[in-house]
């Protein structure tokens, strides 16, 4: 009996304090940072929304057109999510400190409206990945293709400056692929 009781105490204390409770335990206030408007809030009578000219899980992406304090008006994407909106307003609220020229620019956020929507820099030839189909060479001319190796050595150096100046912030994009790079009317690409 006494030796019954010791393996007892033996497995009790095991439990309690070696092992530990292994129930898994919810914080009620995980690190997740609610998203509060501050400069880069935008009004939403002052973004027009054109054309849709993408749409996928992350949601829809249109063009338009943000109305700027002093009256001009900037072409624009506006990335709007009905689900998940606090990942786009998480993914804009990183994107806020991000100034490189090889960076997809951030103009503003509309977060005090269902869905909110983020308001960014507009790259007419959309991403890396449909631009070089579009442009590469076909089977009945060869030399049909209107990009240079000059061309897509300065797309690769454009990617490349974009995530070196990610990497100096210490920010791991963890999604490079041509589909997530853009490309604009100079054929400059950034990194998305």
């Amino acid at each position: 009996m006494l030796l019954f009781l010791f393996a007892t105490g033996c497995l009790l204390y095991y439990y309690k304090y070696v092992r530990g409770d292994t129930k898994a335990s919810i914080s009620k206030n995980p690190n997740y940072e609610l998203y509060t408007p501050d400069r880069w809030e935008i009004d939403k009578d002052s973004v027009t929304l054109e054309r849709l000219i993408g749409q996928g899980h992350f949601g829809q992406v249109y063009q338009g057109v943000l109305k700027l304090p002093d009256g001009t008006l900037k072409p624009c994407a506006i990335k709007v999510r009905t689900s998940h909106a606090t990942d786009l307003l998480q993914e804009a609220s990183i994107m806020k400190q991000f100034r490189c020229y090889h960076v997809i620019q951030l103009y503003g956020i509309c977060s005090r409206i269902r869905p909110p929507f983020v308001v960014m820099e507009l790259m007419v030839n959309g991403d890396l990945k449909n631009y070089l189909y579009r442009h590469r060479q076909n089977e009945i001319n060869p030399r049909s293709s209107t990009l240079t190796e000059s061309d897509m050595i300065q797309l690769a150096l454009d990617v490349a400056d974009g995530m070196d100046y990610l990497s100096d912030q210490k920010f791991v994009h963890r999604d490079l692929a041509a589909r997530n790079c853009l490309v604009n009317a100079n054929k400059t690409c950034k990194v998305g």
